[in-house]
């Protein structure tokens, strides 16, 4: 058994040495067939290096990322195979990896700062017509949200009729809420305390909705930053209908909204722990807000994480807090969820999906002037996204 592990440690200490140097240009002995060696280089890639790349691109390792295609750039063009599953490490999420590559989960995924990482190394690649249009499919997977003039004449981006009245069917529940265990925070009252049978459920439903308990394609997976902006409106719109019950509406802020959070993408996550108005601001302005270390860790200012530890814990965002837009925790009751705290809470975010949104049709213009011969008039008219 020893010897076993003692020449499973030597092959890992080869693969690694292997991956370091550039494992997509290894040169076989004259005397092996070079047929033989590409296909155990390919086993190799798919079993071990491609789960370890995808997971750091899914729960934004920026540094393993940028280490892996540092040398081995050709990673970008490699699909994953078949029954490759990768869970977040943070939201617990996981995904069915099979024919994505690394800029096709960041792009369903709406990670931007992945994005602006991965496309650099493209140019370390030849640029053939197949490595072009590998990059232009990946990016057309971002599915730009349609944005219409209000009344008052500024952008609104439009919640799918399917996701408000979602949105709605959770505020509803709320409404009825009886607290049969007692309020959550009051009297030595847990605040992860079960809620009514009704809410439970809604609540476990939505869990099993943005968090699946089995793997699921991202094509096929809600859009969780659209669905907090509508839970965000609808509150908003139904907050006269609960009368002032705090009780009620503190309550529908942390298990709602908190929950939703909790299953945002790590790269997002870290912009709320770090203050997500600041962030906003800064994008306003033309700058950029510098990530603490502490924010990049997904911990919110005064030391929690905005992670739960495992999918189905009742610890945490979602059950105990949620996590305010200057990044600190807001627990029920102390919450006070007045329609001005509410309404800044909507605003904030609302601005936030629409500047990535912005910042990516600039990384796709950049694109274009990149390879201008790819792109048909009707495309550029169009505003698809193309490459």
């Amino acid at each position: 058994m020893a010897g076993n592990r003692q020449i499973s440690k030597l092959e890992d200490m080869a693969f690694d040495a292997l991956v370091k140097q550039s494992i997509f240009n290894i040169e076989a002995p004259v005397s092996v067939d070079p047929q033989n060696v590409s296909s155990v280089i390919e086993q190799k890639i798919h079993a071990r290096l491609m789960p370890i790349f995808l997971q750091a691109v899914i729960d934004d390792n920026r540094k393993k990322v940028a280490e892996l295609l540092e040398k081995n750039p050709e990673l970008l063009l490699v699909k994953a195979l078949k029954g490759l599953e990768i869970q977040s490490q943070h939201t617990w999420l996981i995904i069915d990896a099979e024919n994505e590559d690394a800029l096709s989960i960041a792009a369903k995924r709406k990670q931007i700062k992945m994005i602006e990482l991965l496309l650099p190394y493209y140019n370390n690649l030849e640029q053939t017509e197949d490595v072009i249009n590998a990059k232009r499919e990946s990016l057309s997977a971002w599915k730009t949200y349609e944005i219409q003039k209000n009344a008052d004449g500024e952008d609104e981006l439009i919640i799918p009729k399917e996701y408000a009245d979602y949105a709605q069917s959770l505020i509803d529940v709320f409404k009825d809420e009886t607290f049969p265990n007692g309020v959550p925070g009051e009297n030595g009252v847990p605040l992860n305390v079960v809620l009514s049978e009704k809410t439970e459920l809604a609540l476990s439903a939505l869990l099993n909705i943005l968090v699946p308990k089995t793997a699921i394609k991202l094509d096929e997976h809600i859009d969780e930053e659209l669905l907090l902006l509508a839970i965000f409106k609808a509150y908003m719109k139904n907050f006269p209908a609960f009368n002032y019950n705090w009780n009620k509406l503190d309550t529908l802020c942390v298990r709602l909204m908190g929950l939703n959070q909790s299953a945002l993408t790590p790269e997002t996550g870290e912009i709320w722990c770090e203050s997500l108005d600041d962030v906003v601001t800064a994008i306003q302005k033309g700058k950029e807000k510098k990530i603490s270390p502490k924010a990049a860790s997904h911990k919110l200012k005064s030391g929690e994480d905005l992670y739960r530890a495992a999918r189905d814990s009742r610890f945490g965002s979602g059950f105990e807090f949620l996590c305010g837009i200057f990044g600190s925790p807001r627990p029920a009751p102390a919450f006070g969820a007045a329609p001005a705290r509410a309404r800044g809470l909507r605003s904030c975010w609302k601005n936030y999906v629409k500047q990535k949104q912005q910042i990516f049709g600039r990384v796709i213009t950049q694109q274009l002037l990149r390879h201008p011969d790819h792109t048909s008039a009707n495309d550029k008219r169009s505003g698809r996204v193309i490459l």
